[in-house]
């Protein structure tokens, strides 16, 4: 427990050092502005991984699916003219 405090209490000497001084706050300032910019760029690429998401499930939806029965789109060679089926005729 008393370690803790310990702590606390040097990184509240460290906060009231840095604030004192126009180089700290300036320090503090560039660090909420790069936290806001890092909150943006995540925001940002959350909605556009949401929305691409979504487009390429669109697209998917489109295609056949492999595991409906495709065996008709298809004619059979054999069944045309009775050539190329594997054995003669």
């Amino acid at each position: 427990m008393g370690y803790i405090w310990v702590v606390g209490l040097i990184g509240l000497r460290t906060l009231r050092r840095l604030l004192g001084s126009e180089s700290g706050v300036t320090a503090i300032e560039y660090g909420l502005i790069a936290a806001l910019v890092a909150v943006v760029i995540i925001v940002a690429v959350t909605t556009v991984g949401t929305e691409l998401t979504r487009t390429f499930d669109t697209i998917a939806a489109s295609f056949p699916s492999s595991t409906e029965d495709n065996s008709n789109n298809f004619p059979d060679p054999c069944e045309e003219d009775g050539t190329n089926c594997g054995s003669e005729n």
